[in-house]
């Protein structure tokens, strides 16, 4: 069996990785939160509210789902299910204790922060200067409006008709904010332009003038430019348009829009100071959760790896205590783990080659044993063959007149005790050469019912109750063996009623370990047994009935050991005896 801690390091590299990207993510997108909250549109903030919802949900399910798994391992009582979940439940209980001081520390800065950057004068600060620049820029607007629209511009834009470079020197004199002048004819062309080139305005393509009035801004990358455009009549030339224009630095532009901005959050935020608050709590907790999340997945991926060789080892010994001597702990790791494993594969080495060494002394002392009760039940019916032909010869050799019936009688002697020793020979053949079991399914019912109408006796004295044995019932067996099996245990059931009584087997689902096991239980009305001899009746050649072999039982602890079960007697003096025969389960039909 390996120690399968490839998938588990798979699984918390991946883990890791991705608890690495979430938190990158979450310094990302916290670095957003307060303009999106500021400034953003309904249907971002919705989303960003979806993606900070959706992946602790997603976590949660799958942490869920995983202790869900872990309280149901430890409900059908598997090994290390309970040391899982302690071990998780202390690693999950460090997290929340490094956690908890952070939390505190976090609240406190953002209450501190909060005060510190809202402070009114900020405020004041932030108000001020966006009404500078907005100041300026309405400057800048109101002074190139009211040069155009001024009276003297009639008489302006001759002079610059007639003499352009000393008008616009008069014009710098004048207004040092207006920044280029131009002139258009009736028919759209330019009669002459004075300034800076970037306020140049083109020929429009339609051959008119441009209108009249203030014309949109035109941003020309490093500033703007502002126009105002009248119409005046030239006498000689008709009527014209001058067209004045203003240049204004783009950082002038772009700090009126920044101080708007940040005015519009600063209000924002000094409005809802004490609700944002909660909003920054809130977020803090909703990022936390995924990372508290994740850290339950890497504490379930650690203790599964950490207590993995442990509940192997659980394994292998429960396995070892019901006689697999050849399971074997494989672990690719080498730590103080793997070092118990392989103590462990050793120890089990050496309790084999010792259990295979002491099985080999056992079964030559148990011969020995055979053999040596096989000497003594043969030379029980030795001694009266011997007397009987010494019978024979001494009536012989007196030449006595009831030689014939002493013959008679003494041949019949020999004869009854030569059958006595064929029959201990053939018990004992049959006991040495039992093969293994060939294993078919076998309805358990219907080889009872064969048994109990062979050796039941005929006068039915005897009631063989079967009703307590499903009909269903199928077992794994050879089924000539167990037959053989049932037969002597019925045989004995019924020597032990002579004057007639009750047979019940009855049988039941039982359970040792991981193993399911049905267990038949063979009970009769006689005597009992007394307790002394419940061992020693499975004992070769033990027996307590006249005329018995003391086979019987020890054919039947031996087929029922080949076939992986156990034998067994409970009884009690003049309450009866009840046989029980542990099997190996089989299935239901």
């Amino acid at each position: 069996m390996r120690a399968g801690a490839g998938n588990t390091s798979r699984g918390l590299i991946v883990l890791i990785c991705i608890f690495l990207v979430l938190i990158v993510g979450i310094v990302l997108f916290s670095g957003r939160l307060v303009p999106s909250i500021a400034g953003a549109t309904p249907e971002s903030n919705a989303f960003a509210l979806l993606v900070i919802v959706a992946l602790p949900a997603a976590l949660f399910v799958i942490v869920a789902l995983q202790f869900a798994r872990l309280f149901r391992q430890r409900a059908q009582r598997m090994p290390g299910a309970g040391l899982k979940l302690r071990l998780t439940v202390f690693f999950l209980l460090v997290a929340i204790l490094a956690a908890g001081p952070q939390l505190a520390l976090s609240v406190t800065f953002i209450n501190s922060a909060m005060g510190t950057w809202f402070q009114t004068s900020t405020g004041d600060a932030l108000r001020a200067a966006t009404k500078v620049t907005i100041d300026a820029w309405q400057d800048k607007l109101e002074n190139l409006r009211a040069f155009s629209e001024g009276p003297h511009v009639a008489a302006l834009a001759a002079d610059f008709a007639a003499a352009p470079d000393r008008t616009w020197k008069s014009v710098q004199g004048w207004n040092r904010g207006i920044a280029a002048v131009q002139l258009f004819s009736s028919d759209g062309r330019v009669l002459v332009f004075r300034g800076d080139e970037r306020a140049w305005v083109s020929e429009g393509a339609g051959a008119q003038p441009p209108a009249e009035g203030m014309q949109p801004r035109q941003d020309l990358g490093d500033v703007s430019v502002l126009r105002s455009v009248r119409r005046v009549q030239l006498f000689a030339r008709g009527q014209a348009a001058v067209v004045f224009s203003s240049v204004v630095p783009k950082d002038l532009d772009l700090s009126a829009r920044k101080f708007t901005e940040s005015l519009t959050t600063f209000t924002q935020v000094e409005r809802y100071g004490r609700a944002y608050q909660f909003v920054l709590l809130g977020f803090y907790l909703l990022v936390s959760l995924p990372i508290f999340l994740a850290t339950a997945m890497v504490s379930l991926l650690l203790t599964d790896r950490i207590i993995s060789p442990i509940v192997h080892l659980e394994e292998a010994t429960r396995r070892v205590a019901e006689g697999d001597f050849g399971f074997r702990i494989l672990t690719p790791s080498r730590d103080e783990l793997s070092t118990l494993v392989e103590s462990f594969n050793t120890m089990v080495s050496e309790l084999d080659g010792s259990r295979r060494k002491l099985i080999a002394a056992e079964r030559i002392t148990a011969w020995q044993e055979i053999a040596r009760r096989l000497a003594h039940e043969i030379r029980n019916p030795l001694t009266p063959i011997k007397l009987s032909a010494q019978r024979i010869l001494k009536k012989h050799g007196e030449g006595a007149e009831d030689f014939g019936p002493a013959l008679f009688s003494s041949v019949a002697a020999i004869v009854r005790e030569v059958e006595v020793i064929e029959r201990l020979l053939g018990e004992f053949s049959e006991f040495a050469r039992l093969p293994e079991p060939a294993l078919e399914p076998v309805r358990l019912r219907e080889l009872l019912g064969e048994v109990a109408s062979t050796y039941a006796p005929p006068s039915g004295a005897v009631k063989v109750d079967l009703h307590e044995v499903p009909v269903d019932l199928v077992l794994s067996v050879d089924r000539a063996q167990m037959r053989r099996a049932f037969a002597n245990l019925f045989t004995n059931a019924v020597q032990a009623m002579p004057g007639g009584g009750t047979l019940v087997v009855r049988t039941d689902a039982v359970r040792k370990g991981h193993q399911a096991w049905c267990r038949l239980a063979v009970s009769d009305t006689g005597p009992g047994i007394p307790e002394s001899d419940h061992e020693r009746i499975f004992d070769p050649y033990y027996t307590t009935k006249k005329g018995g072999t003391g086979l019987g039982l020890a054919i039947v602890r031996r087929i029922v050991f080949d076939h992986g079960g156990n034998v067994w007697v409970e009884s009690r003096p003049g309450a009866g005896a009840t046989f029980y025969v542990d099997l190996p389960a089989g299935v239901r039909g």
